[in-house]
């Protein structure tokens, strides 16, 4: 090329070779600046400067291409510091016949800081409530910790993220923990009372849907929190506090409005329905099976020389003094003969306790704890399956079954373990703050799952204000009150119990309590008695 261009300059002298060197340096600066692959040199007449003249289209200025940095390439490339075409598997390890590994995260987490935010469609408010993070902040930091069956909570919060109703329930937990702890900040009771609305709505909704493992946790995830929820609500009460000189005699308790017993029906056909999904999935909720607090608190009893059935004989006298009947039989049954749910699932109930005594006579179930645990929960799942498949051909008559004097005496048992706590507590001769904390897990767990076993014929009684039901319930609440920590932990059940305690013995003194035979009945304290 270059010899090209000279061979187009005309001859020079000496005389004029200064200028013709000026010139062809021109051309070569002018050349050079230009790279047009199509750009000729076009000399002219004597002395002169050439012109350039371009034939055809200008090529494009050509542009460096930048490097570009392999950030996600995999592990081999990296180690030997040569570039990687980032593919799966990429090109050098599968010339060099060698496994391509990626990274751990890395490109994990340059794709999602790649990602952009067409490909991001969030199905979501685009408003945030902060109120509903302080609550889910709350429930993480605090309320958790202080709910009973600690291993399902994790679980239970995962399948939050993707069921409405278990995140609702969750945040009215919370608002409920915070509504203790700040009663003067009204915000959390408002937000308590409409995620109230929302979680029974979004519940019910859901309970139609085909039982698997995923939902199938977040319904009974649900249903125990629903649980904790009635034991904070005290809702019911507004209407009979809201007359504040109003006499004993104007205030009526009624507990048709108390969910705490009326919504026991519920969580336990959830339990049964689910209980065979669990053992099949291999659930955390399959842990809450080998758990029995009843026993465990009955067993120490023993070791220190208490009765734990001892309360039972005085409820009983109580249950058959015609005196304290404020109900007939016929009124706690329906008259058309439909089965009401609190009867279907007392049946439940009443079956798998019976099938499991009997397992454990005949020694078919271990009793050592991590010992044929798969067994024991194959049995479970065969019993409940059997339960929940021939409950509606067994005999609703069947006075075993039905007797409201045996669905009384099944729920005395469970409590008077508790009656016998509490009057070591209270015993002025024997007074033993270790019984609290000795029996404090067991006691929680008891007390917080005695509603649900209330189910039946008795759980009808309540809603009547029967004299014998009312009974039962004072010493029940008196027994939460002394042996709960009235904080911290139970905070579920210090207002109710309080309240509920006070309330009660104020209805049974309108209800002329003195036509029961109770003297007999110092289970907590004799002033108790004497005020009755």
């Amino acid at each position: 090329m270059r010899n090209h261009i000279l061979s187009r300059f005309p001859r020079c002298d000496k005389k004029n070779h200064l200028s013709c060197m000026f010139t062809y340096s021109d051309c070569k600066v002018v050349s050079m600046s230009t790279l047009f692959t199509n750009t000729i040199l076009v000399p002219l007449e004597l002395g002169q400067a050439p012109t350039l003249q371009t034939i055809g289209v200008l090529d494009p200025p050509r542009k460096k291409r930048p490097h570009s940095k392999s950030r996600r390439g995999c592990v081999a490339c990296k180690r030997r510091r040569v570039k990687c075409d980032e593919r799966l598997p990429c090109s050098g390890c599968a010339k060099r016949n060698i496994q391509c590994l990626q990274p751990p995260t890395q490109h994990v987490i340059g794709a999602s800081l790649s990602t952009t935010s067409a490909h991001c469609k969030m199905d979501m408010d685009p408003t945030i409530s902060l109120l509903h993070l302080e609550l889910f902040h709350h429930w993480d930091k605090e309320t958790r910790a202080t709910l009973v069956f600690p291993q399902i909570w994790p679980v239970v919060m995962q399948r939050a993220f993707n069921e409405d109703f278990i995140m609702s329930a969750i945040l009215c937990v919370a608002a409920m923990h915070l509504v203790t702890l700040c009663p003067q900040n009204t915000k959390y009771s408002r937000a308590s009372m409409q995620l109230i609305v929302k979680t029974v709505q979004l519940f019910r909704k859901n309970l139609s849907r085909p039982l698997t493992r995923d939902n199938c946790e977040a319904l009974m995830g649900t249903a125990l929190l629903i649980n904790y929820i009635s034991w904070s609500d005290l809702g019911f009460l507004d209407d009979n506090n809201n007359t504040e000189f109003a006499q004993p005699a104007d205030i009526r308790l009624n507990l048709a409005q108390d969910q705490l017993f009326l919504l026991s029906p519920g969580i336990v056909r959830v339990w049964f329905e689910a209980m065979p999904v669990f053992i099949k999935e291999g659930s955390v909720f399959t842990q809450l099976t080998q758990q029995d607090p009843r026993l465990n608190i009955e067993r120490a009893l023993v070791r220190r020389g208490e009765d734990p059935t001892r309360f039972v004989e005085p409820f009983m006298k109580i249950w058959d003094d015609n005196a304290g009947c404020t109900t007939n039989r016929a009124d706690i049954h329906d008259s058309t003969g439909a089965e009401r749910p609190t009867s279907y699932a007392w049946r439940l109930l009443l079956g798998l306790e019976t099938e499991l005594l009997s397992c454990r006579g005949r020694n078919t179930i271990p009793c050592d704890e991590g010992r044929d645990k798969e067994k024991v929960l194959v049995r479970l799942r065969d019993t409940v399956t059997k339960i929940t498949t021939q409950s509606t051909s067994l005999d609703h008559d069947n006075p075993s079954q039905q007797s409201p004097r045996s669905s009384f005496e099944y729920i005395t048992r469970r409590i008077s373990p508790l009656l016998c706590c509490a009057t070591l507590l209270e015993s002025a001769a024997e007074s033993d703050p270790t019984i609290r904390t000795e029996f404090e897990a067991d006691l929680e767990q008891l007390f917080y799952g005695f509603p649900i076993f209330c189910c039946g014929p008795f759980a009808q009684l309540m809603p009547q204000r029967d004299s014998r039901a009312l009974v039962f319930l004072f010493y029940f609440y008196r027994a939460a009150r002394i042996l709960l920590s009235p904080g911290g932990r139970c905070w579920w059940a210090s207002a109710r119990s309080r309240v509920m305690e006070e309330a009660i013995l104020k209805e049974l003194r309108v209800s002329g309590l003195n036509a029961l035979n109770i003297q007999q009945f110092n289970v907590i304290r004799p002033e108790a008695v004497s005020v009755l």
